[in-house]
C-alpha cells in the first residue's frame, strides 16, 4: 500500500519587539499541533501547504524553506498505514488567525511565542520540526 503523503508548516511571524511567534492549531479532540494536510491529486506540495494553512487558519503565508520530513504509522479502519509529511517554513503575510470550522474541526488557532509553542506541542516529532525551523527564521 502506498503511503499517505502530506504537507505541514511551521508558520511564523516576528513582532516589532523581535519576538518570534508560531501559529498553532487545535482540533476538537486533539492537542496543539501545526497546520498540515493531504496533497490533492497532482497538487504541487508548495501549493498544497499554502492552501492548507489558509484553509485551517485564515492566514496567508509564503514558503521560505523546507524543514524536513516525518515518517510514521497511523491506524486506519483498514489497518495500519504509513504516512509521510513534508514540513515547510512559512512566513505569515496577512490575515487574522481564526479557526476554519467545517470539516477540519479546528476549534482554536493561536499565535504563540516560540518557547511556549515548544511546551504546548505534545508530539516529539513536531517539537523536533519546530527546533529544526529555528535556524531558518529571518
Amino acid at each position: 500500500m502506498r503511503p499517505i503523503r502530506g504537507v505541514g508548516a511551521v508558520v511564523y511571524r516576528i513582532k516589532p519587539d523581535g519576538t518570534i511567534e508560531i501559529l498553532l492549531i487545535r482540533k476538537r479532540k486533539g492537542w496543539w499541533s501545526l497546520p498540515k494536510g493531504k496533497l490533492k491529486s497532482n497538487e504541487p506540495p508548495l501549493t498544497a501547504i499554502v492552501r492548507e494553512v489558509w484553509e485551517e487558519t485564515h492566514v496567508s503565508a509564503e514558503v521560505i524553506d523546507v524543514i524536513g520530513s516525518v515518517d510514521y504509522v497511523i491506524s486506519e479502519p483498514k489497518g495500519e498505514q504509513r504516512k509521510i509529511v513534508d514540513y515547510y517554513l512559512l512566513r505569515a503575510c496577512k490575515g487574522r488567525a481564526r479557526p476554519c470550522g467545517g470539516d477540519e474541526q479546528i476549534v482554536d488557532v493561536e499565535w504563540v511565542p516560540l518557547a511556549k509553542a515548544l511546551e504546548r506541542l505534545h508530539r516529539p516529532r513536531l517539537k523536533a520540526i519546530v527546533r529544526a525551523a529555528q535556524s531558518l527564521f529571518s
